[in-house]
């Protein structure tokens, strides 16, 4: 077909009229583009409050033993204010806060067990306690009934692994296989084999003397008197340790609190006894030096006050924030955290010792409120399962760094769960000069058990 000329002109025009319509069509489209906002996400929904989770405590907060519930009770107390200050802990669409009720058992096992069936009965289904008696009684009832609930057991005492039981968490490292060979082994080597033992008569101080003197004894040491005190109701021991002295050790073992322990080694210097000290873990050297009004500039090995010929000879175990400041800790890999917790608690103790009993137990703490996230609940049982396999405490948790321990271990044959993965260090006193010993791992001489992880691997024995 041929187009005339003024058909070829009208053809043009509409040709030009559909761009031109085009371009306008497309221009507007750009324009609408560029000015319209840009598409909107919709927030999540915050999560609703819950309401509170209980984590219960049974221990000594009042008499001698007091200080020393304190302080196990001050590291929840803290974890918890910083937990609930980072958000909660969230399950599903909710968040909830964390809280503590403590009941002050005064050292009784009875009354540990009177208040932790009173706590379970609230739905409190982690219990903390920080005494040997009152945790052997606790796992007679913890996995019964309606009312289960973890013990978060704060000992280093042997027998409480021993039971089989599938809800413990044991915080301390084990005495048993840690300090008894390192301290004792620290004097025998020195030829120093006449020992006597100053025990507590509580069930851990006993159980610390039966296991020292086991272990000295296979060691080819001597045991010239046995002498139990009371260091929660005694306090004068003028006659306990002059029937001790009478038979000339030259190394004596204390087992109790540190501030009766420091009124005994008070008592024996002031007697004339210049032999060395044993001090079982549940005491704390620096602690020590502080009720004999010892100051010591443990960063450069300096005494500032007192007189350091007290805890001369003297082994045991100390603060965290000490094994931050010793030269040696440079060496440790740990320290780090160490001084990221003595940071974190010292401005809220004031003149008291940052002590393990604080820092273990406010890691603790955020262990479980981990695992209760991991489990998405707080039934028992789902927490335990959390801690051995979802969460573990080398992970962190809420802008707390890394954590020094790592998982939850097994005791074999026994079937126990669980045990925290836990390192240790001791200090010496000799001649005036501070000795650290530092990377203390588990040292098995005849034990019945061993430690495994949760396919039956073994981690320790």
């Amino acid at each position: 077909m041929i187009l005339l000329k003024g058909d070829r002109m009208k053809a043009r025009n509409w040709v030009i009229l559909a761009l031109v319509v085009i371009v306008a069509i497309l221009a507007v489209y750009w324009a609408l583009s560029l000015s319209a906002p840009p598409a909107v996400t919709p927030t999540p929904k915050p999560p609703e409050y819950g309401g509170k989770i209980y984590i219960g405590y049974t221990g000594p907060l009042s008499g001698i033993a007091g200080p020393y519930g304190q302080n196990v009770l001050n590291g929840i107390r803290f974890a918890i204010e910083d937990i609930n200050n980072a958000g909660g802990i969230v399950i599903g669409d909710k968040k909830y806060e964390l809280d503590v009720i403590a009941m002050d058992d005064k050292y009784y096992p009875p009354l540990s067990v009177a208040n932790a069936v009173n706590l379970s009965k609230n739905g409190t289904t982690v219990i903390f306690c920080p005494h040997a008696g009152g945790i052997l009684e606790l796992q007679k009832i913890n996995e019964k009934g309606e009312n289960k609930f973890i013990v978060a057991a704060y000992t280093s005492s042997p027998p409480a692994i021993k039971t089989g039981n599938k809800m413990i968490l044991l915080i301390p490292p084990n005495f048993e296989i840690l300090h008894v060979p390192t301290m004792s082994d620290y004097f025998l080597l020195k030829g120093m084999k006449k020992a006597a033992l100053l025990p507590g008569t509580h069930d851990y101080g006993q159980e610390w003397a039966k296991t020292f003197k086991d272990y000295w004894t296979r060691k080819g040491g001597e045991i010239v008197a046995e002498e139990p005190i009371n260091y929660y109701v005694a306090t004068n021991y003028t006659e306990n340790v002059s029937k001790v002295l009478a038979a000339k050790p030259e190394v004596i073992l204390l087992a109790g609190p540190s501030l009766p322990v420091a009124g005994v080694i008070k008592t024996a210097r002031a007697l004339g006894y210049t032999g060395g000290f044993i001090v079982s873990d549940q005491a704390k050297l620096d602690e020590i030096m502080y009720y004999l009004g010892i100051e010591y500039d443990f960063a450069n090995k300096k005494v500032l006050k007192g007189d350091i010929s007290l805890v001369e000879k003297s082994i045991g175990v100390t603060s965290p924030c000490i094994s931050a400041l010793v030269p040696e800790s440079s060496a440790d890999p740990y320290t780090p955290f160490y001084k990221y917790m003595c940071e974190n608690l010292q401005k809220r103790l004031g003149d008291v010792p940052v002590t393990w009993e604080h820092v273990l137990t406010y890691e603790t703490t955020f262990l479980i409120a981990k695992a209760i996230e991991g489990a998405g609940s707080t039934d028992p049982e789902k927490i335990m399962e959390a801690m051995e396999k979802k969460v573990f405490l080398a992970d962190g948790y809420r802008g707390i760094p890394k954590y020094v321990h790592s998982a939850l271990l097994r005791v074999a044959p026994y079937g126990t769960i669980g045990v925290l993965d836990m390192p240790s260090s001791d200090i010496v006193f000799e001649n005036g000069e501070l000795i650290v010993i530092l990377g203390i791992t588990p040292k098995f001489w005849g034990q019945d058990y061993m430690y495994t992880d949760s396919e039956g691997k073994i981690v320790w024995g």
